[in-house]
């Protein structure tokens, strides 16, 4: 089933537009400058960008989306520092900013980790910070035990908190349909 929907992404990803939003990094010497050249370019688009849901219909994480192949990764966030198997499967590439699920150079996840200090949605730069991410985005469609998140069209948005503290551990960008 899995490989039926991939593919099927694939299709339609053919006919789609995509919304840009590359994210913030913590270190920009780390990154590549085609990141950082289309990251000021879409700075200056992201006022007319919808914050969430994506005005393409596809929300995007520090830049990808999930109709997104490895390859645009790679372009945005330069080599990954390491490949690791994936949770569900496939494999996590793991970059400066951004950790990334594929499967069959599909992408089915995108994960930025609490330490980036903020994330990109949708061309749209937000903290770290569960209280202001509520606040932007408005009440949660779900809660959990380890966090929050939101619903579109198939595509869910987590904000991964710790349960203790109370602080972001991770947003994630996945297909609904996969978990």
């Amino acid at each position: 089933m899995f490989t039926i929907m991939m593919l099927l992404t694939g299709v339609l990803s053919s006919l789609s537009t995509q919304d840009q939003a590359p994210s913030s990094v913590s270190s920009a010497a780390a990154v590549p400058a085609i990141y950082q050249s289309v990251h000021l370019a879409s700075a200056q688009d992201s006022v007319s960008a919808s914050l969430y849901p994506a005005s393409s219909g596809y929300e995007s994480l520090n830049g990808l989306t999930l109709q997104d192949r490895i390859e645009k990764a790679n372009r945005l966030h330069g080599e990954p520092s390491e490949r690791v198997p994936a949770y569900m499967a496939g494999e996590e590439y793991r970059y400066a900013a951004v950790h990334v699920g594929v499967y069959e150079e599909w992408i089915y996840y995108v994960s930025v980790p609490a330490s980036e200090g903020s994330f990109t949605l949708n061309g749209h730069v937000l903290p770290m910070d569960a209280a202001d991410i509520r606040e932007r985005l408005g009440e949660p469609d779900f809660s959990a035990d380890d966090g929050f998140g939101y619903e579109h069209d198939g595509q869910a948005i987590k904000v991964f908190v710790d349960p203790v503290s109370g602080l972001v551990r991770s947003i994630d960008l996945f297909d609904t349909s996969s978990v």
